[in-house]
C-alpha cells in the first residue's frame, strides 16, 4: 500500500528540482545581461622571483627578475606553462577599460532619461576578476583598489574565489583609464581567470553566486561529507557483517571531504608544498578507487584479482611516483594520470548501465546519474586548470555556462548526491527489512495461536490423564489396602471357622475390624496411627494367636518393650500391611504347623521384624495348576488364590525406605523386614500404579 505513495512522492522531489534547475538557470541567464567579457589584456609580463625581490608596483615600466614571458597582447582565460620550473613567478598585466565603460547595457534598448549612446555610463561600474586563484594587487591608475594576500618566498596562497573591484568615478580620468594586475604563483603554469565589467549590482549578483558555488557550498560540502562519512564508517564498525555500503559510501565521503579540504586550502608554508601535493594525489587516487569498488559491489560483479591489483596500482601510482619525478614528469602526471584513472570508474559505470537495463531499479539509476555526473565534473575541471579544450562564449552577458571556462572547481556538487544514493539505498534495504520483519511476525503470530491451541489441547488432554491416572492410583492403593489389610483379615477369619476354632462373638470382632479397615480405607480423610508401633505389632500377635491357635498349628511372638517407637505419616500402617501378607502367605500356602513373629529396634537405628515358619513343598497347589500354567503359576480354582504376592511386598517395602528379604530353609521360609529409624516417613504418591501379579512365589517354591 505504500509503493505508490512512496513513487509519487519521488516523483515530486524530481520535478520539484528539475523546476528549481531550470528556474535557477533561467533568472541566471535572464538578470545577468549588464556585463561585459575582457576579451583580452596587454603587457602581460612573467618573471622569476628571486629571493629578495619585492613587488615593483604599477608604475615601474618592467618587473624585476629574470624574463619567463613577455607577450604585448592575451586573450582571456589564459594559459601558459613556464617549463619544469616550479618556483615563486611574478606576473603583472594592464586591462584597457574604457572601451567598457562606454558601451551601452548588452541586448538592451535606450530608455527615457539614459544617457546616449556613445556617452559615459553613470558612476557603479565595477570590475569581477571570476577566479582570484594566487592573490592578488589591482590598481586602477596607479591607485591600490583591492586584492588578496599574494603568495611569498616562504608561503603559498590559493584563493579560488572571485575578486570583485569597484571603479570609482574619483579614479576615473577623462584621457584614459587603465586597470593594473600584479599577481605571483608557484604553480608551474600560470593561469588567468576571466574578467568582466559591469554594473555593480550585475557584477555583485554574479559574484555572489560564484562565491556560493565555488566556496560556501564547496566548504559546506566538505563539512556534512566529513560528518556523514564518518558516521557511516561507526555504522560500518557496528555491523560488519551487512555494512558493505557503509564502508564503500563512508571511505569515499571522507576521503572526497580530505582531498577538497586540500585543494582549498589557502595557505600552505613554502616547504610544505611537495607533501601538500602529494596528499592530493593520494587522496584522489582513494576517492577513484573506493567509488569504483561501490560500483561494482552494487551490482554485484566482483572486479576480480586482477582488476583489483590493476585499479589499486593506477590509483596509488601518482603518490608513489611523485617523489621521484622531476618538473616535466609531474606535468605529465597532472595532465594525464586522473583521465586514465577515471577509465576505471568509466568502466564501473557501464556495468552499472547494463544493471539498470536488466533490474529497472530506480536505485540504480540515481546511482548511474550520480557516478556520471561526478565523472562529467571530475573532468570539467580537470579541464578548467589545464584548458585543454577551450569553450567559446559570448562577450556580453552572463550565465552559468561561462563556469566552464572559469578555474572553479565543481566536483564537490556531486558528493552530496551519492549520500542522497547511498540514503536512497539504505532505506530501501530498511523498507525491505521492514517488510521482512512483518511477515515474519504474521507468521510467528499464526504459529503461536496454533501453538496455543495445540496448548490448550494439550493441557485438556494432560488434565484429562492426570485426572484418570490419580483415579487409577487411588484403585491401586484401595486394591492394595484391601489385599494386604482387609484379604489378610478374612483369610485369617475363614482359616478359623474353617477349623471351627472360633466363636460367634469372635468372629463378630474380627468381621468388625474387617469393616472399620474397610472404612479406613474408603475414607478420603487419612487416619494416623497414634500408638506405639510395639503396642500395634503386640496387638495383631495376639489376636492372630488367640484365632488360630490349636493343636497343630501354634504361633510364637516375640515383642520386646524396649524404646517406645511411634512411626511417622502411615509408616505404622504399611508395616502392618508387609507383616498381614506376609502371614496371609503362610496360612494360605505354607502347610506350616508352626508361625514365629518377632521385633527388634537396633542400635536405634533399625526396625526389624522377622517372620518365619516351618512350611512344607505345598503339593496340593501345584497339583491344582492348569495344564498350560507356569512353573511359578499357582491354582486359580480356590478363592485365595491370585495377589501381588513377594513383588508387591517388596514394591511396598520400597516406598517406605525398607529392605525387604524373603527366603527358603530347610527348616521352612523366613521373610525379614528393616526399616531405618533415623530416615523421614517415606510418603505412598497417590498416582503411583503397581500392576497386579501372582501370589505363586510364595507357593511355587518347596516351604521346607
Amino acid at each position: 500500500m505504500n509503493s505508490p505513495r512512496r513513487g509519487s512522492l519521488k516523483a515530486v522531489c524530481f520535478w520539484l528540482t528539475l523546476f528549481v534547475i531550470v528556474l535557477l538557470v533561467v533568472a541566471t541567464s535572464s538578470l545577468a545581461t549588464r556585463v561585459y567579457r575582457v576579451e583580452h589584456v596587454r603587457d602581460l609580463e612573467i618573471v622569476g622571483g628571486a629571493a629578495g625581490s619585492r613587488d615593483a608596483g604599477p608604475e615601474a615600466p618592467r618587473l624585476s627578475g629574470s624574463v619567463l614571458a613577455d607577450e604585448p597582447r592575451v586573450e582571456l582565460p589564459y594559459l601558459r606553462k613556464i617549463g619544469p620550473s616550479s618556483d615563486l613567478k611574478r606576473i603583472r598585466y594592464r586591462i584597457d577599460v574604457d572601451r567598457y565603460l562606454s558601451r551601452p547595457a548588452p541586448c538592451c534598448e535606450r530608455t527615457p532619461g539614459a544617457p546616449p549612446r556613445g556617452e559615459p555610463r553613470i558612476p557603479g561600474a565595477s570590475l569581477l576578476i571570476s577566479q582570484a586563484l594566487d592573490g592578488m594587487d589591482v590598481y586602477l591608475n596607479g591607485v591600490w583598489v583591492g586584492g588578496l594576500p599574494k603568495s611569498s618566498v616562504t608561503a603559498r596562497y590559493k584563493w579560488y574565489r572571485p575578486l570583485q573591484v569597484s571603479l570609482a568615478r574619483r579614479l576615473l580620468r577623462p584621457e584614459g583609464n587603465e586597470v593594473t594586475v600584479e599577481v605571483t604563483t608557484w604553480d608551474p603554469q600560470v593561469q588567468l581567470a576571466p574578467v568582466y565589467i559591469g554594473d555593480l549590482d550585475t557584477v555583485s549578483y554574479i559574484y555572489e553566486l560564484t562565491t556560493f558555488i565555488g566556496s560556501s557550498l564547496a566548504n559546506a560540502s566538505n563539512v556534512f561529507c566529513l560528518l556523514a562519512g564518518m558516521f557511516m564508517l561507526g555504522a560500518w564498525l557496528a555491523s560488519r557483517r551487512d555494512g558493505a555500503v557503509f564502508l564503500h559510501a563512508g571511505a569515499t565521503t571522507v576521503l572526497w571531504s580530505v582531498l577538497y579540504t586540500l585543494v582549498l586550502l589557502p595557505y600552505v608554508p613554502a616547504p610544505l608544498l611537495p607533501l601538500w601535493a602529494w596528499a592530493q594525489y593520494a587522496c584522489m587516487g582513494g576517492v577513484v578507487a573506493v567509488l569504483t569498488l561501490f560500483l561494482f559491489a552494487f551490482v554485484g560483479e566482483p572486479l576480480g584479482r586482477v582488476g583489483r591489483a590493476a585499479l589499486i596500482g593506477a590509483a596509488s601510482f601518482a603518490a608513489v611516483a611523485y617523489p621521484w619525478l622531476g618538473g616535466q614528469g609531474r606535468a605529465w602526471l597532472d595532465a594525464y594520470w586522473l583521465p586514465v584513472l577515471l577509465v576505471f570508474h568509466l568502466h564501473a559505470c557501464s556495468r552499472l548501465a547494463l544493471h539498470v537495463a536488466r533490474t529497472r531499479s530506480r536505485t540504480a539509476m540515481s546511482l548511474l546519474f550520480q557516478s556520471v555526473l561526478a565523472q562529467v565534473f571530475a573532468l570539467r575541471d580537470h579541464n578548467a586548470v589545464l584548458q585543454i579544450v577551450q569553450f567559446p562564449m559570448p562577450d556580453a552577458g552572463w550565465s552559468l555556462a561561462h563556469l566552464l571556462v572559469s578555474p572553479i572547481f565543481l566536483s564537490h556538487l556531486s558528493v552530496p548526491l551519492l549520500l542522497f544514493v547511498v540514503a536512497q539505498i539504505l532505506l530501501t534495504k530498511f523498507q525491505a527489512n521492514v517488510k521482512r520483519i512483518r511477515d515474519h511476525n504474521l507468521i510467528l503470530t499464526d504459529t503461536l495461536q496454533q501453538r496455543e491451541r495445540e496448548l490448550l489441547v494439550s493441557h485438556h488432554r494432560q488434565r484429562e490423564m492426570e485426572a484418570e491416572a490419580a483415579a487409577q492410583g487411588e484403585r491401586d492403593r484401595i486394591y492394595r489396602d484391601l489385599h494386604d489389610g482387609i484379604g489378610s483379615k478374612l483369610v485369617t477369619t475363614l482359616f478359623s471357622v474353617r477349623d471351627r476354632e472360633i466363636d460367634h462373638d469372635r468372629l463378630e470382632a474380627r468381621l468388625m475390624a474387617a469393616l472399620t479397615d474397610l472404612r479406613e480405607i474408603i475414607s478420603v480423610t487419612e487416619i494416623r496411627e497414634q500408638r506405639t508401633i510395639h503396642d500395634v505389632l503386640f496387638t495383631y500377635c495376639s489376636n492372630l494367636d488367640e484365632s488360630l491357635t490349636r493343636a497343630d498349628f501354634q504361633i510364637e511372638y516375640d515383642i520386646p518393650e524396649g524404646p517406645e517407637i511411634v512411626l511417622l505419616d502411615d509408616l505404622t500402617k504399611q508395616v502392618m500391611r508387609i507383616v498381614e501378607e506376609s502371614v496371609a502367605n503362610t496360612i494360605k500356602y505354607a502347610q506350616a504347623s508352626r508361625l514365629s513373629i518377632r521385633m527388634a529396634v537396633v542400635e536405634h537405628e533399625r526396625l526389624e521384624v522377622l517372620i518365619e515358619d516351618n512350611g512344607q513343598s505345598g503339593a496340593s497347589q501345584r497339583d491344582a495348576r492348569a495344564p498350560d500354567a507356569g512353573p511359578d503359576a499357582v491354582a486359580t480354582d480356590s478363592p485365595l488364590s491370585g495377589g501381588t504376592g513377594l513383588a508387591g511386598l517388596r514394591r511396598r517395602a520400597e516406598r517406605i525406605g525398607a529392605s525387604f528379604h524373603f527366603e527358603r530353609t530347610e527348616q521352612g521360609a523366613r521373610t525379614w523386614l528393616s526399616l531405618p529409624l533415623t530416615r523421614g516417613a517415606a510418603v505412598l504418591p497417590a498416582n503411583e500404579w503397581v500392576g497386579p501379579s501372582s501370589q505363586s512365589e510364595t507357593s511355587a517354591l518347596p516351604l521346607s
